[in-house]
């Protein structure tokens, strides 16, 4: 299993603090939401209110619960992983983003569901005020109620200085005079046994010390004395929740009759009623409702996640899709064995394959927003042209040739062929690149085995011509020979024998020319490598003395012979003497103490078999790496035109080949060059 990247841990590590974050926040936020509506809306209403703690403990439970669900689902799910890594924190984010959004909403319903709850007690408040007022006002209207005095009712002590404070029945039953704060006081006693209801008459300066205002009542009165028409408060009264509303009282004419003294007119302030109204029953309808909005939005919060992290892995599992088809377009491109361009209308290059990043020497990134220019060299005016595929089409299409720049400024040919192709509004064009240099190098090759087709026919018409006077000057020389030995003459007979020898040598090359052309079997012997040698030695001698070029032989006299061709190895080694030579002249044109050139042979065993290994070396200007690779090439050569054929190198190979044995080249350019002939000794064949 591939193990996962630095990358990813930290994509995934980053994610995962997103995910815990929004955990905490999301429980923390549905625990503490109805409590801190409250903490901001009603600060009367205690934080650890019964309310806050139901709320918050079922919002909160859901969404641990919902939580555990989540995250135990992310942990055995790849899908999901991988989609983290594609999606990022975005999912949490957009979590985060709902549960605020679906918390904002559930603040805002129990807030107009309080909103609606102090709506109902204020109006029954005010019900219960003006049902009171109005029994107040009728009170006043009379001047007062007499009614029969009673363990309950007895004589108003505050109406002593009135004369008709009291009266008698015709059947001599006692009555008292009830006023109207008196009579309502009353009221507001039976209402509080009945309904829970309380109601009390108040003011700054009370004639009745019971009617003293309390710390509210008397902040409501001083705010009446400010032009305030109405006052409420949510109260603990004997550890109750009460909804307390208070106005102010107006003296009116049937006020002053106990009022008066007091300094009071008709339409002044002097106090006030205060309404309270126990919250109990509208708290339970409160809380109940508040339980029925938070399971809905926890549902509706619930659903609302799960269409998030549905979608979320739908888009995970498109995007993977995608990613894994894009995954495998690119392996095919990067695969296939032809370089892919792509290049925007502009001739920039959009992207680039393996292969033709490999072809030219470059990474992909080094050759992307280059001009095409970059890796190919169009010919002239291809590229000054406005429409990019036109000039293109006209480049592949013209029959001259195009080369590509490797990395390092190497030319090489390249085949191209292109497409278009548009998206949406941009046009890009797709360049098939083919690297074409073994296409070249074949078909030169060809032009090369035609052109030895031809030496070969032409060969067949020279040796034919050449080789009749070649037996001519042979026999009439052998004739001169014939006479000069019957004369006696010795010095002219060595120069006729050498004539003869070198005529013989003539024929001999010509054979192997043909032999090379048309491939003859040639008549192979014992052959004497020492002689070989020293005859190559005895022809050049005279041109190395000339060029001033010293010359080391160190063959033994002992050695094996060898079973070959005794010219066509004659051929070999003054050919590899040739090219020691040229070589030596140009680096020393003159004289020079390292002008030499130095022929060893040994015996050596190679995989069990005895060779001979014969070194000409020579330390001349040496060969390069470039070409030594293909100094056997036929009709290769690095000599100037009209000095080389290109055939000597490739036919001494194949003639040592012939012989079972193997021609190699080891040089140091501009110090020496080494020619390593191994042939084969005849013992070889015998045993």
């Amino acid at each position: 299993m591939k193990s996962p990247t630095l990358s990813s841990r930290l994509l995934h590590g980053h994610s995962a603090r997103w995910r815990y974050f929004a955990y905490g926040l999301i429980i923390g936020l549905l625990g503490n939401l109805s409590a801190l509506i409250d903490l901001f809306l009603h600060p009367n209403i205690p934080y650890l209110d019964v309310t806050h703690a139901i709320v918050g403990g079922i919002l909160a439970l859901l969404a641990a619960i919902l939580c555990i669900m989540l995250e135990s689902h992310i942990t055995k799910r790849d899908t999901f992983q991988d989609g983290r890594s594609r999606l990022g924190p975005y999912p949490w984010i957009m979590v985060v983003i709902w549960t605020i959004l679906t918390c904002a909403s559930l603040a805002w319903s129990i807030y107009n569901k309080r909103q609606e709850t102090m709506a109902v007690a204020m109006n029954e408040a005010r019900t219960i005020f003006d049902k009171d007022l109005l029994y107040y006002r009728w009170a006043a209207s009379q001047n007062g109620l007499f009614v029969p005095i009673t363990k309950s009712t007895g004589p108003n002590p505050y109406l002593k200085h009135f004369s008709d404070s009291s009266a008698v029945t015709d059947s001599g039953r006692p009555l008292t005079l009830v006023n109207p704060e008196y009579m309502i006081r009353q009221v507001y006693e039976m209402q509080t046994t009945a309904s829970g209801a309380r109601g009390h008459i108040t003011s700054l300066d009370p004639i009745r010390p019971n009617n003293a205002a309390d710390p509210w009542e008397r902040k409501a009165l001083q705010s009446f004395e400010k032009d305030e028409k109405e006052a409420w408060t949510i109260q603990d009264m004997d550890g109750q929740q009460y909804f307390r509303l208070m106005r102010p009282m107006i003296t009116e004419k049937g006020c002053l009759m106990c009022h008066a003294d007091q300094g009071y007119e008709v339409g002044d302030i002097r106090g006030g009623i205060s309404v309270s109204v126990p919250m109990a029953l509208l708290n339970t309808l409160f809380r109940k409702d508040v339980f029925t909005m938070a399971l809905a939005h926890g549902a509706l919060w619930i659903l609302g996640l799960l269409g998030i992290f549905l979608g979320a892995y739908r888009i995970t599992g498109s995007i993977r899709e995608k990613e894994q088809a894009e995954t495998r377009l690119r392996a095919i491109i990067n695969n296939m064995l032809d370089g892919l361009i792509t290049l925007e209308e502009n001739g920039t290059i959009e992207s680039i394959n393996a292969s033709a990043a490999a072809m030219f020497g470059y990474y992909a990134e080094e050759a992307v927003g280059r001009p095409i220019e970059f890796l190919v060299r169009f010919p002239a005016g291809t590229s000054d042209k406005e429409d990019l595929g036109a000039a293109l089409r006209e480049a592949i299409s013209s029959g001259r040739p195009l080369s590509g720049l490797r990395n390092g400024g190497d030319s090489f040919p390249v085949a191209l062929s292109l497409s278009e192709m548009r998206l949406g509004a941009k046009r890009f064009f797709i360049v098939m690149v083919r690297d074409v240099t073994e296409e070249e190098q074949r078909r030169s090759e060809a032009l090369k085995a035609g052109q030895l087709a031809a030496i070969g026919e032409l060969a067949a018409g020279v040796a034919h011509e050449i080789n009749n006077p070649v037996n001519g000057i042979i026999n009439f020389t052998q004739v001169l020979l014939d006479e000069a030995e019957e004369e006696g003459n010795a010095s002219f007979q060595d120069i006729l024998k050498r004539i003869i020898r070198e005529g013989e040598r003539v024929a001999a090359i010509i054979s192997n020319l043909l032999s090379f052309a048309r491939q003859r079997d040639e008549i192979v012997g014992d052959v004497n490598l020492k002689v070989v040698i020293d005859d190559c030695v005895a022809l050049l001698l005279y041109q190395l003395d000339k060029d001033v070029i010293k010359l080391e032989v160190d063959i033994p006299e002992d050695l094996p012979l060898l079973k070959g061709n005794p010219q066509q190895l004659h051929q070999v080694f003054l050919n590899l003497l040739t090219n020691a030579r040229y070589a030596l002249n140009q680096r020393f044109p003159g004289r020079d103490p390292d002008k030499r050139i130095e022929i060893r042979s040994w015996a050596i065993t190679i995989d069990g078999r005895q060779f001979i290994r014969t070194t000409v070396t020579d330390h001349g200007t040496g060969i390069p790496q470039d070409v030594i690779n293909r100094i056997f090439d036929s009709l290769f050569t690095t000599k100037p035109p009209g000095e080389g054929t290109g055939l000597g190198l490739s036919i001494s190979k194949g003639l040592v080949r012939d012989h079972a044995g193997q021609l190699t080249l080891e040089s140091v350019p501009g110090d020496h060059t080494v020619a390593i002939v191994d042939l084969p000794v005849a013992s070889n064949d015998q045993g």
